[in-house]
């Protein structure tokens, strides 16, 4: 027990020691109780009983509320090791694009930004998994998407089960399970632009102990090309060892142990390029950002025990501590000279920056002794850790069935911010350090620690089914600023309820409907600063066959104090200040279909399909110093919510073959509050892309894949900020081998 207190009451001086060893702590919070980890759905597949929340496909039929599971199958149809591209397929769920590769995912659901995927829950195995998602939320950090074995999207009145962020959603990341019996395979690819991957996986079962261990390594030299010359790639490599044990006890119980390291080191930049330079070269990179790179490495230890106590009532405890480091060197303007984004825009009236970010021109000449080039090392360090408890009773009361789910947890997260400028000189098309120290642009310390606590019952009643849950959570942060030599610190208390129904009309016909109250913590230390609260509408109908299943959803999000969140390269702003929009709606319909059918005795054919409308406008009028606001107008539409997104998958396979085929498209986006043509200005331009893949069964131990990303070879915009337009990935051929043994 006083591991745990002294966890929860570290001195300002304790805070300040980063990095945290996060290992120490994880052993000091099992001190407390033997536990950890799992969702208590209970599937017909042993091996995800635990981690899975949305649960088999009868209790999906009769979920009240939307929700979508891709499971294992639909992962390996196409391989992606991107989870932009995963998620897409969820109707709901809007992805702007950054690298091309996928390496920090912008996920927004019904509305919630899609920045950083930072007003969405990101849950590992049901446990927390950005960063520091209280103190600093944006997913910088995300599971390797080859380590899945199934994705939850939750968009319904259950999702405030999952908080803290719940305006718009949660995301659970199944990763593979322990397995029941003895198994190891390779996996082997090479594609266009030097890429390349190795993956391999073993599994081993002795007695009452199972064993798995993974490896990943893949990476590329980059699709883009630097003026100055270099690779513009990168390289990502992740060993997870999991362990569970499941001892001969009277009371059925699980131990699992998850340990797992992951690092990165990409050559990722910010900068982008005028709109006339991305139509006639749009993966070109100036050469102003060739010292770019990011680097980080990410630790965790996740500990899980479930106990069933009897027949009707299971308790699981989770224990997790995550430890995450980045560093960012890039490019961030010039030092005293205009705005890279008046330069971008405006080139013409610019024409000496503009060259000295080409390279063409030195910084020093003449009179422009003024485009010294800014690259700032953005050095940051984040912990998380919680203990959970999850409490399932199931009871019989007067005709109905009930399933009681009570949720404890305690939580707590920091990060360091270091950010120092580094200047340099363009020099004959190099850049060239001017050797002079500069002092940090952003140091400070924030942490916060959060006390959660949810209840619901699902209720069964002859052919009804109803969701009651209500979630309390108290939070308290501070924000330590070493330049200012200020301390601010805020309390947040907040109580949200939900509301879920869902009526069997048929064997195959059902109606849903259901009311909620999302909510989004403000950061720590913003005083006087509310948190961000919406109040969430849908009602649609559900049709499910052997064959065939099917939804269609209208949904409406009414937020009240929309937050917008200032990052390193927001300018006139602080990292970390926070700026209120106001009062915001999003409303939509989303449409699902999915169905497979056998072509004889030897072929099967399967589609899915998806679509998505939105709209969405600010309820008032203002004025805000937030870069990505500006001045709006009351009935502008928000940023980075497409009007329209849908996707396409149709595949067929043999027990010879299998050829699938996936068409992927978003509408353009405005990049800032406007109305009319969304072309003018910040926008993000229409994408169509084609993806294919192709297997042959060379027998039962080898699958040979070749993929296609992009097939088209569509080049589009997919964003203008922070500095310029960036493209998405373009046409790239990969080539797979799978070997079991």
């Amino acid at each position: 027990m006083s591991s745990f207190l002294i966890l929860g009451l570290t001195s300002q001086k304790d805070q300040e020691e980063i990095p945290i060893r996060t290992f120490n702590r994880a052993l000091g919070l099992l001190a407390v109780s033997l536990a950890p980890l799992s969702w208590t759905a209970d599937s017909s597949d042993p091996m995800i009983k635990e981690v899975t929340i949305i649960g088999t496909k009868e209790e999906k039929q009769s979920l009240p509320g939307s929700g979508m599971q891709i499971g294992a199958a639909e992962l390996r149809r196409h391989g992606y090791s991107d989870l932009n591209q995963i998620v897409s397929s969820v109707p709901g769920v809007y992805v702007r694009e950054e690298d091309g590769y996928g390496l920090r995912p912008n996920i927004g659901i019904r509305g919630a930004t899609s920045e950083r995927s930072q007003k969405i829950t990101l849950m590992e195995d049901g446990v927390l998994i950005a960063p520091a998602p209280y103190s600093a939320p944006a997913a910088y950090y995300i599971t390797n998407a080859s380590r899945l074995h199934a994705v939850e999207v939750l968009k319904g009145p259950s999702a405030i089960r999952s908080g803290p962020h719940t305006v718009g959603g949660a995301i659970n990341l199944v990763t593979r399970p322990v397995p029941m019996e003895d198994f190891a395979e390779l996996d082997l690819s090479m594609g266009t632009d030097g890429y390349q991957k190795l993956a391999g996986a073993a599994g081993y079962v002795i007695n009452n102990v199972g064993v798995l261990i993974e490896g990943f390594s893949y990476g590329s030299d980059g699709f883009k090309v630097l003026d100055s010359g270099g690779n513009t790639g990168f390289t990502r490599n992740d060993i997870n060892l999991k362990m569970r044990w499941t001892p001969k006890t009277e009371l059925p119980q699980t131990l699992t142990v998850k340990v797992g390291f992951a690092d990165e080191d990409a050559d990722e930049t910010y900068l982008g390029l005028t709109d006339a330079d991305f139509v006639s070269t749009p993966e070109r990179r100036y050469a102003a950002s060739e010292l770019d790179r990011f680097q980080s490495e990410h630790k965790q230890i996740h500990l899980n025990h479930s106990i069933s106590l009897n027949s009707d009532l299971e308790l699981v405890t989770k224990v997790y501590a995550n430890e995450y480091h980045r560093s960012w060197n890039k490019f961030d303007g010039f030092i005293d000279g205009p705005k890279v984004q008046d330069v971008l825009r405006e080139s013409t009236s610019y024409t000496s920056a503009y060259r000295v970010l080409q390279g063409l021109q030195d910084s020093e000449v003449g009179d422009y002794s003024d485009l010294t080039i800014d690259v700032t090392d953005n050095d940051r360090e984040y912990t998380s850790q919680g203990i959970q408890f999850d409490l399932n009773q199931k009871f019989d009361l007067l005709g109905a069935e009930h399933n009681i789910k009570v949720g404890l947890r305690y939580h707590q997260d920091d990060v360091r911010r270091r950010h120092q400028t580094r200047s340099y000189l363009m020099t004959s098309g190099t850049m060239v350090s001017d050797g002079i120290t500069r002092s940090f642009k952003t140091n400070n310390y924030a942490q916060t620690d959060a006390f959660a606590l949810s209840v619901s019952d699902d209720i069964s009643w002859l052919d009804w089914t109803f969701n009651i849950g209500v979630r309390h959570e108290d939070i308290s942060g501070s924000v330590d600023n070493k330049l200012l030599d200020t301390l601010a610190e805020n309390i947040q208390t907040i109580t949200t309820p939900g509301f879920g129904i869902y009526r069997q009309l048929t064997d195959s016909l059902g109606v849903l409907a259901g009311i909620y109250m999302g909510f989004s913590p403000s950061g720590p230390g913003q005083s006087g600063a509310e948190s961000e609260e919406s109040v969430n509408v849908e009602f649609g109908i559900r049709y499910t066959t052997t064959d065939f299943s099917g939804e269609l959803i209208a949904f409406e999000s009414d937020y009240d104090n929309l937050l917008g969140r200032c990052r390193a390269s927001d300018s006139d702003c602080q990292v970390g200040q926070e700026f209120s929009g106001g009062n915001v709606q999003v409303s939509g319909i989303e449409v699902t279909g999915q169905g497979q059918y056998e072509l004889g005795d030897t072929m099967i054919l399967t589609s899915q399909i998806n679509y998505t409308y939105s709209e969405s406008k600010f309820k008032s009028s203002f004025f805000s110093q937030f870069s990505q606001w500006g001045l709006v107008n009351e009935g502008d539409e928000l940023p980075y919510v497409p009007k329209h997104a849908g996707r396409w998958q149709v595949g067929l396979e043999s027990y010879l073959w299998a050829l699938d085929i996936a068409v992927k498209y978003q509408h353009g986006m405005r990049e800032t509050p406007g109305l009319g043509d969304i072309t003018e200005g910040l926008h993000t331009d229409n994408i169509t892309t084609v993806d294919v893949s192709a297997t042959w069964f060379v027998n039962e131990d080898v699958d040979l894949k070749i993929l296609a990303r992009n097939l088209t070879d569509d080049s589009s915009i997919v964003s203008h900020r922070p500095y310029g337009a960036r493209p998405n990935l373009p046409r790239t051929l990969l080539a797979q081998v799978k070997y079991r043994f």
